[in-house]
């Protein structure tokens, strides 16, 4: 087993947590590690798998804001916020697993982060 060092940990952690930046840079951080650590498999997993979740929560809530202009949306806004919470949940779980060297997959969307 190859050895994980503290950069890496600490770049894939980045990667999970960084809806706290604010703004786009949940979108932003993540995209730059997955571009620039494409030679790390460690690194490069872990970001690959928080930008696709990251993308993901962003239609997501792109969608139900604009159907919110229609009404429509506003029944759909209990569900986008447990989508945040399973996020914030799953990112944390992701972030101690990138802090222990393991690997992680989030649930639901494994068939898009499979496609990038």
């Amino acid at each position: 087993m190859k050895l994980i060092t503290g950069e890496q940990k600490l770049l894939a952690i980045l990667a999970h947590i960084s809806y706290f930046l604010g703004g786009l840079g949940f979108i932003i951080a993540p995209l730059v590690i997955f571009l620039l650590k494409k030679h790390d498999t460690f690194v490069y997993e872990h970001a690959k798998q928080a930008l696709v979740a990251h993308l993901a929560i962003l239609v997501a809530s792109f969608l139900v804001g604009s159907l919110c202009a229609l009404l429509i949306g506003v029944f759909l806004l209990p569900i986008v916020g447990i989508l945040w919470l399973i996020l914030l949940v799953t990112s944390i779980i992701a972030a101690i697993k990138a802090f222990n060297g393991e690997y992680y997959e989030y649930p639901f969307i494994q068939g898009l982060v499979d496609k990038l």
